[in-house]
């Protein structure tokens, strides 16, 4: 088995493609990502993958896919409403914001006097309308935590399936990563017997048998005929996940005043390892929205 500590990496943020790893102007390679995280097919991701995948992608109508995008269409005439989309009237004209999924369903076609290559946050900046701009965020923490994170909405995410993830395969190394809980002091690697174990206080010590034994049975179970969604049962909340998360930064601030903040009572342990840390970066990356 391999243990890790838990971790993040901001992905793409709304006006900031110069210095993140993923830009909302062309989100088709982050929109790839996203779908592929659910099977942990990243390997297969290359210069020209991603137009194909996502035409498989529509095909199967797994149409969440495209939630992890963020683009604009700017109008100089009233629109039509339509509830997952954001508006905001100025005196030249109507500013749209969304996700790809959105506009799609939105089906507007009426493209006169329609500028799709808007790039004037200034506006947004002016109206202090965060919920048109947007962030979006890799966690790999453990199956507990992302119970909490997904509790919130509107949220778009997409996560590591147990279903499909054969954790004894080659490309999971044959073995199954966990999750340290910040509390117990035990090094990051990977532990192949329990022989080394008793180094550990008892408490730590019962932690890392149990997840040594969850392996084992694991295993077991595969190889006496279950499919990994069957064998997933016995799986527990230190499980590693994988998980994408894209919403405006409306959301995102309250995500952190509950999260990172604790304004409406204490967060548990294991989101603050990585909503804190996540909070500041948010700070250095959108100063004007998250003071």
């Amino acid at each position: 088995m391999r243990l890790i500590r838990p971790s993040y990496k901001i992905l793409a943020g709304s006006g900031k493609s110069d210095i993140l790893p993923y830009n909302y102007e062309s989100s088709e390679k982050l929109i790839e990502l996203a779908g592929r995280i659910c099977y942990k097919s990243e390997e297969n991701i290359t210069d020209n993958s991603a137009n194909e995948f996502l035409d498989k992608i529509k095909k199967r109508k797994h149409l969440s896919v495209f939630e992890h995008s963020w683009k604009y269409k700017f109008y100089k005439h009233n629109v039509p409403f339509y509830k997952y989309l954001h508006y905001l009237e100025t005196p030249q004209g109507t500013l749209v914001a969304g996700n790809f999924r959105a506009f799609e369903e939105w089906n507007y076609n009426h493209q006169m006097n329609c500028d799709e290559s808007f790039k004037d946050y200034q506006i947004i900046y002016k109206y202090k309308r965060w919920d048109m701009l947007a962030a979006s965020v890799k966690f790999i923490i453990d199956r507990g935590t992302s119970h909490e994170l997904v509790r919130h909405r509107p949220v778009s995410y997409n996560q590591e399936s147990t279903r499909y993830c054969n954790y004894s395969k080659d490309k999971f190394n044959n073995q199954i990563t966990f999750i340290i809980p910040p509390w117990c002091d035990i090094d990051e690697g990977e532990y192949n017997d329990t022989k080394s174990y008793n180094e550990y206080k008892e408490t730590n010590e019962c932690w890392l048998k149990h997840m040594f034994e969850t392996e084992v049975n694991y295993k077991i179970l595969l190889d006496k005929g279950w499919s990994p969604q069957q064998a997933r049962s016995i799986l527990p909340n230190s499980l590693k996940t994988e998980i994408i998360v894209t919403t405006n930064l409306q959301e995102w601030i309250h995500i952190f005043n509950l999260r990172a903040l604790g304004i409406t009572g204490a967060p548990h342990p294991q989101m603050l390892e990585v909503m804190q840390p996540l909070y500041s970066e948010f700070r250095n990356l959108f100063p004007e929205v998250f003071m």
